[in-house]
């Protein structure tokens, strides 16, 4: 059926006191204005509203009677208002009886043509406007609530992290996969957070383990008493496993304590937490303490920011070399000599990150041997131009020292073809320190060919053979 956007037909046939009662039933209250806004007379049925509005309303301007943030509104409907049409609704905040309490509605305005007198026709949306204050009140108790939670959360997982147990949670499934571990988990694991999160808890064991852990995890489900299980982890480590079930959201977990049955081993962690490592983790310098085979066991904050990782638990596990340029004969050669022996030894080597920047470093290392075989290495970021300067000039001396000693025993002419070809050798290194081993750059200061520099770095061994150059 269509609808008539035309309703002067529909009342065009009421009488006046139809029209009234149409009037009262629209409205909760109406106001009767003069053109200067000024209350004349007022009407409401609704007697709840009527006991909030002061009595002594005729006579003041409507915009008096308003609360501050209504008083834009109001003048807008007072100069909108047409014998044409019914302007739109706005929320009309009045000043009522009670102190510090408005009366909020929603207000239109139409202009009569008989004697230009201004009709405001008023809808009280107390009840919507307690209901609005309500949802705000509980929005923002539960963005407090959160904010608490969230809290309560982060002092949690610092207990967690900084403990001195090895803590790690499990989903209690078939396949038992790791959600969580905290550092020294990781630590005693030897194994990279990233390498652990999401893979079975059982691929921690050997062979020969696997049926007695699964039978172990599987009865901790079914007890509410922790359960014991002394065991021997892939690594080969006697370990102790104190575990107990919990419910998160519905889903089964376990909650699992490794602690290593060897006491010097179990010292040895707590030591990584003292108040010397915490000293040296705000050190300027990077610092790594790894195992004799460059395994990673600890990192400063310095040396995350040198090659570029999230963080330690990022780190530990897996191989210092990784983190190193491609140049790392000076380095091998370095923990070559500390293995098996108490010593400190020195190099210079390249940072390499996943931007694949390249940062020149000095590496100190020594080697501890008790209570664990360990290496601790502080890496020292240097110029590039300064630090590869220092070592041509160490060669040079070194060089001199024995092309002198040739004097006599060899022709000058094979004493000067030497000389020039370190020199050479020394400014193509120089070159390619400069570029980060970008060997176009290197031919361009260098003044040479591409294929020139390609020959040279053949003739002088600083190519891998075995690597195709294009």
């Amino acid at each position: 059926m269509p609808i008539s956007h035309h309703p002067d037909k529909l009342f065009a046939e009421l009488s006046g006191k139809e029209l009234s009662q149409i009037a009262r039933a629209s409205a909760d209250i109406s106001f009767v204005l003069d053109d200067l806004g000024s209350i004349q007379s007022i009407y409401s049925d609704n007697k709840n509203l009527s006991k909030q509005i002061s009595e002594d309303l005729i006579g003041k301007k409507w915009s008096e009677v308003v609360e501050p943030d209504s008083k834009k509104k109001v003048q807008s409907l007072l100069d909108d208002a047409s014998p044409d049409t019914i302007t739109k609704f706005r929320q009309i905040n009045m000043i009522g009886n009670e102190r510090n309490v408005a009366l909020p509605m929603m207000c239109a305005s139409i202009k009569t043509s008989s004697n230009q007198k201004i009709i405001v026709i008023g809808r009280d949306i107390t009840e919507v406007s307690r209901l609005q204050q309500n949802l705000v009140s509980a929005q923002k108790e539960i963005s407090q609530n959160y904010l608490q939670i969230s809290q309560i959360e982060e002092r949690f997982r610092s207990i967690f992290e900084i403990g001195t147990e090895s803590i790690v949670i499990v989903k209690a499934d078939d396949a038992y996969p790791i959600i969580e571990m905290n550092r020294n988990a990781i630590k005693q694991l030897l194994l990279a957070k990233n390498n652990c999160i999401g893979n079975s808890l059982l691929s921690l064991f050997p062979a020969g383990e696997l049926s007695k852990a699964a039978n172990f995890l599987e009865g901790v489900q079914e007890t509410d008493e922790p359960s014991i299980l002394k065991t021997v982890l892939s690594n080969g480590e006697a370990t102790q496993i104190s575990a107990t079930s919990f419910i998160n959201s519905g889903i089964p977990y376990l909650l699992l304590n490794l602690k290593p049955l060897d006491l010097a081993k179990a010292s040895s962690l707590l030591d990584a937490d003292s108040l010397t490592v915490k000293a040296i983790e705000n050190n300027a310098y990077g610092f790594v303490v790894c195992t004799p085979e460059g395994l990673i066991l600890k990192t400063n904050k310095a040396f995350n920011k040198l090659s570029a990782t999230r963080g330690e638990q990022e780190l530990i596990g897996t191989n210092i070399r990784n983190y190193l340029g491609p140049e790392r004969t000076d380095f091998d050669q370095m923990m070559q000599s500390l293995q098996g022996k108490a010593s400190s030894q020195s190099c210079v080597s390249s940072i390499t990150n996943a931007t694949s920047s390249i940062k020149l470093v000095d590496i100190s290392a020594v080697s501890v041997a008790q209570p664990r075989a360990c290496i601790g290495m502080i890496f020292r970021q240097v110029d590039s131009r300064q630090n590869k300067g220092a070592r041509i000039d160490k060669k040079l001396v070194r060089s001199s020292q024995e092309l002198s000693m040739l004097v006599g025993k060899v022709p000058l002419k094979d004493i000067l073809a030497e000389t020039t070809d370190l020199i050479e050798q020394l400014c193509i290194k120089a070159a390619l320190d400069l570029t980060q081993d970008n060997r176009v750059s290197a031919s361009e200061i260098l003044g040479l060919s591409r294929q020139s520099l390609y020959i040279k770095l053949r003739k002088y061994g600083l190519v891998d053979l075995n690597k195709d150059i294009d």
